[in-house]
């Protein structure tokens, strides 16, 4: 947000420099992402919007950083009413407006704005127009509440804050028309609408060369809705800005009166009648502040009375050591909010080195980081790239998904686009446009994702998350299903998991273990013939390896490998090969792995060639060769029996 460091100066004139001031906020308030010329371009925090998105609101900071005190603005004395015999209000939505007040005044002439208002106005990014409408943009930014002028001349029937009529239109300011909703909150007259409220004002009673009656709004309006209505309409505005995150009703009354104050003084205006309604007082937020808590908290040894100061230099009112909160400071709410004040003033550069004293426990969540961090570390090491996506999918990616999960997709209230309007029930939507993209420049894709799903559980029940791994190739040439295969038993025996099955679902693979269904392996997805899909629940597989975990010493006698290299019909599953093997020689085989597949491109030949690395080992005593040669002639007897195999 862009501040005039000539307004600041007039409101907090201990202040030295724009760099100098940029650094104190820096050190004890907040970001300042570039200093320019006149303009200080400062992160305001999503909850500081109400006190600190305003010149006068910086300008304290500043001032108690800084051990002095800041200016406040001159505002006009006037008395609200209820009625008024120039214009009337109505506030038909309550609900969405928690305070409105119009302030009726009389301007011999519109003339342009001094330039002094003219420069400060264009350091904070907003571009002069007259010296009705320029003042109401200098208030928003010295106050921060944001502030209209209306024609008095062009509204008829008195002012009506009300819900839009569906079907209803408006043209702003910059004439562009919007069609509204029944959800949107509107400015209007006996005829139409006159803004959006919170968020722009209409052409329909614009203020003009020709204007001689005003009148000023300034209200509270329910954040949630002008945001809304804000997003629906993708019109975004310094009063969105400000309304969207939440303002105090209490600024409403400071606009108006320095808004008077300002018309008087720069336009000679007269000032009528000022209507304020539907204001309840904001509860007093009233705190216990503990010096020992405190101290205890912060690592500090500071007295009671230096923490006091540091509040009652930001506006905080001090009884004892009871704080109250200014009505501003929305962000005000546990003791730890007043913790924090003073320690920013104080500086985190005094904080003290010491170590924690802490309870340490395990979060529970251990095995599951760890699972994450060595699949990552071994697919990566099988040749695959990791990617991610986004957790939302659109209805062009539904016909991806099963029909069973289509049913229970999860909608957002407010999606960020069309195309990511539901929470992912799965990894595959994604994936599949990773393989779809890359294939335009690779003959080969190798991709995994590890990340959450989310579906409905059931009525009335929260949403399910699920941590889920999806592997996705894609080739041009080869056989992606064969290998994912390969590389998923690969995958299972390096994270543990012993007791696994590949189990036939039509032409996929369901893949359990310990009887239950922990993914699938699944082969021509969406009229792609040469991917292969995977998909596996990880919080089903974190807790059956912590089940299957198991210590054995290690073997003081050496392993002995042997290579077996055959051909075989094409139609043999190397799954119920490998199975085969492990059973031929169950005593002595300690491991057997595919580790070579070749076919040939000839369709004539109805033959492919595999190699498996078998590793043979004793636990009592050193094998032979004698020992180790009859049980590769045991488990070669078993592959010709069962396949038909000729050894190379």
């Amino acid at each position: 947000m862009k501040f005039s460091y000539t307004l600041l100066k007039k409101l907090a004139p201990k202040i030295k420099s724009p760099a100098k001031t940029a650094e104190d906020l820096i050190k004890h308030a907040f970001e300042v992402e570039s200093v320019t010329g006149d303009t200080l371009d400062i992160a305001i925090p999503a909850n500081r919007y109400s006190d600190a998105a305003s010149h006068s609101g910086v300008a304290r900071i500043v001032s108690a950083i800084l051990g002095s005190q800041p200016v406040e603005p001159k505002y006009a004395i006037i008395k609200s009413k209820s009625i008024s015999s120039k214009f009337g209000v109505r506030i038909s939505a309550k609900d969405h407006c928690g305070r409105y007040s119009g302030l009726y005044a009389e301007v011999e002439k519109i003339k342009p704005s001094p330039k002094w208002l003219q420069d400060i106005l264009a350091a904070s990014g907003l571009r002069p127009i007259n010296g009705v409408v320029d003042v109401m943009n200098y208030v928003m930014l010295e106050i921060g509440q944001p502030l209209h002028a209306f024609d008095a001349d062009l509204i008829s029937g008195g002012i009506n804050v009300r819900l839009a009529k569906s079907g209803e239109s408006i043209v702003s300011l910059d004439g562009i028309e919007y069609k509204l909703s029944n959800q949107d909150l509107v400015i209007a007259d006996g005829r139409r609408a006159l803004a959006i409220a919170g968020i722009k004002g209409g052409k329909a009673a614009e203020v003009n060369s020709d204007t001689k009656r005003i009148i000023v709004e300034a209200a509270n309006f329910d954040s949630i809705g002008v945001y809304k209505t804000s997003r629906r309409l993708n019109l975004s505005t310094d009063a969105s800005a400000r309304f969207s995150h939440g303002l105090s009703p209490v600024l409403v009354e400071k606009g108006i009166r320095r808004a008077a104050q300002l018309l008087k003084e720069i336009s000679g205006a007269k000032i009528g009648d000022w209507l304020d309604l539907n204001y309840a007082k904001p509860v007093r937020k009233i705190l216990k502040f503990d010096i020992n808590k405190f101290n205890r908290l912060a690592g500090f040894q500071l007295s009671e009375s230096v923490c006091l100061n540091y509040l009652k230099r930001l506006g905080f009112l001090i009884n004892g050591n009871l704080v109250e909160a200014p009505p501003e400071r929305t962000d005000i709410e546990f003791f730890e909010d007043l913790a924090e004040e003073i320690i920013n003033l104080y500086s985190y550069d005094k904080l003290p080195s010491s170590a924690p004293v802490i309870a340490l426990k395990p979060s529970g969540m251990e095995d599951k980081i760890l699972l994450k961090d060595k699949i990552r570390m071994m697919l990566v090491g099988l040749g695959l790239s990791e990617v991610y996506n986004y957790s939302f999918i659109g209805k062009t990616d539904i016909p991806t998904i099963k029909a069973a999960e289509a049913k229970n997709l999860i909608e957002l209230e407010n999606p960020i686009s069309e195309d990511k309007k539901y929470l992912r029930p799965n990894l595959a939507a994604g994936l599949l446009k990773n393989v779809s993209d890359n294939r335009r420049f690779y003959d080969e894709v190798r991709i995994f994702e590890i990340g959450k799903t989310f579906r409905i559980a059931g009525v009335r029940q929260p949403a399910e998350e699920k941590l889920a791994l999806g592997m996705a190739l894609g080739f041009k040439k080869g056989q992606p299903f064969a290998e994912l295969k390969g590389l998923l038993d690969a995958l299972f025996k390096g994270i543990g998991l012993v007791d696994f099955d590949f189990v036939p679902a039509g032409e996929d693979l369901r893949i359990e273990s310990d009887h239950q269904e922990i993914g699938f392996l699944q082969s021509a997805v969406k009229n792609m013939p040469d991917l292969a899909l995977a998909e596996l629940d990880l919080d089903k597989l974190t807790g059956l390896i912590e089940e299957e975990k198991s210590y054995e010493p290690l073997s003081k006698y050496p392993s002995v490998m042997r290579d077996l290299s055959f051909w075989v019909d094409k139609s043999a599953r190397v799954g119920n090969i490998l199975s085969e093997i492990q059973h031929g020689s169950p005593k002595l085989l300690d491991d057997a792995d595919l580790v070579d597949w070749y076919e040939s491109g000839d369709l004539a030949e109805k033959r492919k060639s595999l190699t498996f690395r078998l590793v043979f080992q004793s636990g009592d005593h050193t094998l032979t060769d004698e020992e180790v040669g009859k049980e590769m002639e045991k488990i070669i007897s078993v592959l010709r029996k069962q396949f038909g195999i000729e050894v190379r």
